[in-house]
């Protein structure tokens, strides 16, 4: 999609409705907003997932070490002016992630640190980019639907609701096989839905990442991927939503994972699938 703006055009043609907000992913050695993140950003929201994960630990990021790296970007979105959110650390509280952060009595992970450095370093680094004048950014506190107990919980973690604009969560239904089973929408989110909007109450919700997996597609990625009897991605999409509008009061956006990756998240992973996401969107917005 970066490299071909128009994808998210195509896209919002085929289901049949505007997509107002565009999900890229940058990291250290990014100069952005590039040109093609302005046509993307065109007239929508450029969601963020920002990859400071990659450069430093949290008690570095706290104490200032990386402040002309953050001003240096907060100049560029400045300077761009059109609405982004940024949702630095996305996935923070994973145990597969280098930047969770952990109790004191835990060896830290390489790019992570406690507690309280990971909340000193977000409230650092949004008060420098707040120095610079960047009123256009808004900043998502985004960690996975995961709650097992090697996962960080979040109220351990939640920075503060003056540094804070968006919840955000990060979920997908990875169908049965390989160890995992097939899950409805609030067996994904609900538990992590109820921790972040107790910690936050006041604060909207936005579905920074979904996906289904499809067992009907061709890809590689679905070899050994079933279904229960009667589920299909047709069905979630539609029981998803519906989930979401009558379930899930705080949710103001969904944004989809819309790549073939570790499953077919593709919104026409297969012909049915389409039809089902085309299907969930009109009923929303004819309720």
């Amino acid at each position: 999609m970066d490299a071909n703006p128009d994808i998210l055009n195509d896209l919002a043609a085929t289901i049949n409705t505007p997509l107002q907000i565009a999900s890229i992913f940058r990291g250290a050695g990014d100069t952005w907003p590039y040109p093609n993140d302005e046509l993307l950003g065109r007239d929508r929201t450029l969601l963020v997932s920002w990859h400071l994960g990659d450069i430093a630990t949290y008690a570095t990021w706290a104490n200032g070490d990386n402040d002309e790296f953050v001003r240096n970007q907060a100049i560029r979105l400045r300077n761009y002016s059109g609405p982004v959110i940024l949702r630095p650390w996305a996935e923070m509280n994973g145990d597969w992630v280098d930047f969770q952060p952990t109790a004191t009595d835990t060896a830290p992970k390489p790019a992570g640190g406690t507690y309280d450095e990971f909340i000193a370093a977000w409230r650092h680094v949004v008060g420098v980019v707040r120095e610079e004048r960047a009123l256009n950014v808004k900043w998502a506190f985004n960690p996975t639907t995961d709650t097992y107990s090697e996962t960080t919980h979040v109220a351990d973690i939640y920075p503060g609701d003056n540094y804070v604009d968006y919840l955000a969560l990060d979920g997908y239904n990875w169908g049965d096989g390989q160890g995992l089973e097939w899950c409805t929408f609030s067996d994904i989110y609900r538990e992590q839905y109820n921790r972040l909007t107790a910690v936050a109450p006041s604060k909207p919700l936005l579905v920074a990442e979904i996906g289904c997996s499809d067992p009907e597609s061709d890809s590689l990625s679905e070899e050994g991927i079933s279904a229960p009897a009667g589920a299909t991605k047709v069905r979630w999409w539609l029981d998803s939503l519906s989930s979401i509008r009558n379930d899930f009061p705080a949710i103001e956006a969904i944004v989809l994972f819309d790549a073939e990756k570790e499953r077919d998240w593709r919104h026409n992973s297969s012909v049915a699938a389409l039809q089902g996401l085309r299907k969930a969107i009109m009923q929303v917005r004819q309720s």
